[in-house]
């Protein structure tokens, strides 16, 4: 398992535990969440796409506000509109705190 992954499995156990739902189906939740990120941003948020920005290193508040401005539709674009409306605040934060740490595998 990659660096990444234990920091992101390390978050959702914690998650899960503080609000009582079963590890494992949190995990799996988070890990197509995070998949469905992956598919366009690159697993560790690089990319080769001009037209897909690279997350790997962004800043996690700015990401997060992002997430939250596609999903109240003060920003638009036809995928992230549409993905961060499937996303709670705690999973705003849960994606981006991984992709922030992609800077740690240069």
């Amino acid at each position: 398992m990659s660096v990444l992954n234990n920091k992101l499995a390390a978050l959702v156990l914690l998650s899960a535990s503080t609000v009582g739902f079963s590890g494992q189906a949190v995990a799996e939740d988070y890990q197509k969440l995070l998949n469905m990120c992956i598919a366009c941003h690159g697993v560790d948020g690089s990319n080769d796409f001009a037209s897909i920005p690279n997350l790997k290193g962004q800043n996690v508040q700015y990401m997060v506000v992002q997430l939250k401005n596609f999903k109240a539709e003060k920003r638009h674009d036809k995928t992230m509109s549409k993905v961060a409306k499937l996303l709670t605040e705690k999973q705003m934060q849960a994606m981006a705190e991984y992709f922030n740490t992609g800077k740690e595998q240069d």
